[in-house]
């Protein structure tokens, strides 16, 4: 007899078109959201995610758990910081002096006399060939800027400080399709700075 969650996942496949073309057995959940690790790739989620996209909803109860709205506000008093490099290729790594894996990564620069903090980032990735738009909302937590200094924003693999974790089976990862990322970064009490970034074809590659 398949459990409730197996059930809940089968009527999941169904509602995305994809069917079930096999029994849905026991399998490893590492996020817990009902969809298992072998199956994520095939809805274009993480597994080590129980919520994608960061709208607060999971995974399996999301009828698109790939594309969150966009929550932040545009009030706030005027941001006394700036987006200064803003990568999707051709990253280095200067904590390690070398050449990095593609990845987002926003330097957020503070012309301010205090140190920010309170961060949070919305960000879509759009794939020029067919036009498929993926978005994603992150709370930085722990992430500040120090006064009159920058600061490094990375949504990689998320296992160092200032690192936080990106899709895996997203269309960055899965399609080799020029892409348009349009990102938009606000602190708690400031107005959000925005930017957009073209990736020319090719996914995310390894160092260069």
């Amino acid at each position: 007899m398949k459990s409730r969650e197996q059930t809940k996942f089968a009527a999941f496949l169904v509602a995305l078109g994809l069917g079930v073309t096999m029994p849905v057995m026991a399998a490893t959940d590492t996020d817990g959201d009902g969809v298992p690790d072998s199956a994520e790739p095939l809805i274009h989620t993480d597994p080590q995610n129980a919520d994608t996209d960061g709208d607060g909803m999971n995974d399996l109860k999301d009828d698109n758990p790939i594309f969150a709205a966009n929550p932040i506000s545009a009030d706030g008093a005027a941001a006394p910081f700036t987006i200064g490099e803003a990568l999707v290729e051709n990253n280095y790594d200067y904590a390690a002096n070398k050449d990095a894996n593609d990845h987002l990564e926003l330097q957020i620069v503070n012309s301010g006399a205090r140190e920010i903090g309170g961060f949070s980032a919305y960000y879509s990735i759009k794939d020029l060939d067919t036009g498929v738009v993926e978005s994603y909302f992150a709370p930085l937590a722990g992430f500040s800027v120090p006064a009159n200094g920058d600061a490094r924003i990375h949504f990689d693999e998320g296992s160092l400080p200032g690192h936080f974790r990106a899709n895996p089976n997203g269309i960055y990862a899965t399609s080799q399709a020029a892409k348009l990322f349009s990102v938009e970064v606000k602190a708690e009490g400031y107005q959000p700075v925005t930017v957009d970034i073209n990736k020319d074809p090719g996914g995310a590659e390894t160092a260069d």
